[in-house]
């Protein structure tokens, strides 16, 4: 797991830092964003405070944000599922209009003979 920590509060961030140390890296790299405030991200945001309420243990901390990457995780395959779904049956019917259109192209060929 990797996390980017983006909080306003100099102790939070410190503490938070010390305890994951293992796991920080880049925001372009992180699995999710650690913070204290909703904002726009294309990464999952763990909010403390909604995720995790203070104050929290060190255990506490990485068996929820664990969870929460799971959670996340579980919900990215859904969509991923759903989406190959909706392709399919796309391609399906794409594939019966092909074949619709082809039988008549051979319809016009045959009669204009």
């Amino acid at each position: 797991m990797k996390v980017f920590i983006n909080c306003d509060c100099e102790i939070l961030s410190a503490t938070l830092e010390k305890i994951l140390s293992n796991s920080i890296s880049s925001q372009s790299d992180a699995d999710i964003i650690i913070c204290e405030r909703e904002f726009a991200s294309n990464k999952p945001l763990f909010i403390i405070g909604k995720d995790i309420t203070q104050p929290f243990s060190e255990t506490e901390l990485k068996q929820k944000l664990n969870e929460f990457l799971n959670k996340n995780e579980f919900l990215e395959k859904k969509n991923s599922s759903a989406t190959a779904q909706n392709f399919d049956a796309f391609e399906k019917n794409l594939d019966e209009i092909l074949l619709s259109f082809k039988k008549q192209i051979l319809e016009l060929f045959k009669n204009a003979k």
